[in-house]
Order: C-alpha cells, then sequence, then structure tokens
C-alpha cells in the first residue's frame, strides 16, 4: 500500500475532481482562454449600429453588424447581418461577476468592428472590441 501525505492527497482529489468535470463553455469567463476554444463559431464583423436595450448602469445591447469573415463555423458568411445581445454597463459600474463579461457601453458604440465567440446554441461566450475612435 502507498502512503501519500495529506496535502498531497488533497491536491490529487482536486485535480481528479476537476478533470472530471465537463467543461460548459458559457459558464466561462470573457478572459477564459478555455471558454473562447470552446466556442463554436467565431465572427468577425463590422458594427454598424449599437442600442441599448434596457437603462440603468449596467443593461445589454443589441449590436447590429455585418459579417467580414468567419473564423470558425458555418453559422455565418462574409456580407451577412450579425445581431448580438452583448452585456453592456456604463463606465465606472464596477467589476463584471457575468458570464460574458460585460462591455463599456461607451466603447461599444465607439467600436468600428467586433469579433463574437459563441456556443452551438448560439449564446454569446465571448466578444471583442476593434478599432475605437
Amino acid at each position: 500500500m502507498m502512503l501519500v501525505r495529506p496535502h498531497l492527497f488533497a491536491a490529487l482529489c482536486v485535480l481528479t475532481l476537476c478533470s472530471a468535470a465537463p467543461v460548459d463553455a458559457r459558464n466561462l469567463g470573457q478572459d477564459d482562454s478555455l471558454g473562447r476554444a470552446a466556442a463554436t463559431d467565431v465572427v468577425v464583423f463590422d458594427v454598424l449600429k449599437v442600442r441599448p436595450l434596457q437603462r440603468g448602469e449596467v443593461a445589454t445591447c443589441r449590436v447590429y453588424g455585418r459579417a467580414i469573415k468567419a473564423e470558425r463555423g458555418a453559422r455565418f458568411k462574409p456580407r451577412q447581418s450579425v445581431r448580438l445581445t452583448v452585456p453592456c454597463a456604463a463606465q465606472g459600474a464596477g467589476s463584471s461577476d457575468s458570464t460574458p463579461k460585460w462591455i463599456d457601453r461607451e466603447a461599444l458604440v465607439r467600436s468600428a468592428h467586433g469579433r463574437a465567440f459563441l456556443a452551438s446554441d448560439g449564446a454569446l461566450i465571448a466578444y471583442e472590441l476593434y478599432d475605437l475612435d
């Protein structure tokens, strides 16, 4: 019988439990590379319009755009319309515990391009902004 020190045994148990747990990409944060890697579809697009759907510091915004290219998946083709609901917040609203992380509303409005990482059901996993004026 092999003897294992208590702290090593606890670490081994944690590693075993973590490796056995299924990964749900929607439960991973925006900065989490595993969530981005799990995305079924990744689309880069021109942002045409951003419209807040709710008032308040933290809300959601509807982002309308036109696809430039699909980096992954078959959901989007070049020049296809893109419509996403993105968590957004007023500048200085504090940290985001939501998944995906919310985006600064003013920066979202100023962005010219976006990249969206989507799950197989179309749920947003992560969102990136580009070309801020």
